[in-house]
């Protein structure tokens, strides 16, 4: 595991990553392509969405427990999730997600947050929050921008997230 987390680190990956798809002009979309950049680096390459979107990752052995892309892909995927929405919600996701981390983390249950068995789940982190958190305000202004002002339907997030975290998470995603 990286040994420790460092801002100038995560925002490198973060600025890396959308800076490989500069060629697409609407930032929802390129968001979606560097948050998909930055999940198959974590996944050494080997990701379903890199290979739908056409997207070719260099494995770096260290990449699936290094705390600092962590915190950059959590950033993109909230940031994809709030600037695709605009829910003012969003937020919700990502402290959900961390509160469930810690409840499996206390159960001793942590495995069930796998999306692939030969990866792992890093622990709960209040910096992944930090992190997720910007991507969400992040996103929200992006959606803003591009919708004269306005933000999304409240739930909107939610439901979004929805079929990836049923799809993804089995055995952790409590459906409402």
């Amino acid at each position: 595991m990286a040994d420790e987390r460092d801002d100038r680190k995560a925002q490198a990956y973060i600025d890396d990553a959308l800076g490989r798809f500069l060629r697409i002009s609407d930032k929802v979309e390129r968001t979606r392509y560097a948050w998909a950049y930055l999940r198959g680096l974590r996944r050494m390459g080997d990701d379903d969405l890199c290979r739908q979107l056409n997207i070719r990752v260099t494995p770096v052995p260290t990449a699936p427990t290094d705390l600092n892309l962590a915190d950059a892909e959590h950033y993109m995927y909230a940031r994809f999730l709030a600037s695709s929405t605009g829910d003012p919600a969003s937020k919700s996701l990502v402290y959900g997600y961390e509160l469930m981390k810690v409840v499996r983390y206390v159960s001793g249950r942590e495995k069930d947050l796998r999306t692939d068995p030969r990866f792992p789940v890093l622990p709960p982190s209040a910096d992944a929050v930090a992190w997720g958190a910007a991507g969400v305000d992040d996103g929200l202004q992006d959606y803003r921008e591009s919708h004269g002002g306005k933000t999304g339907k409240m739930g909107s997030a939610l439901e979004a997230n929805r079929s990836f975290a049923n799809g993804q998470y089995k055995n952790a995603y409590i459906p409402y």
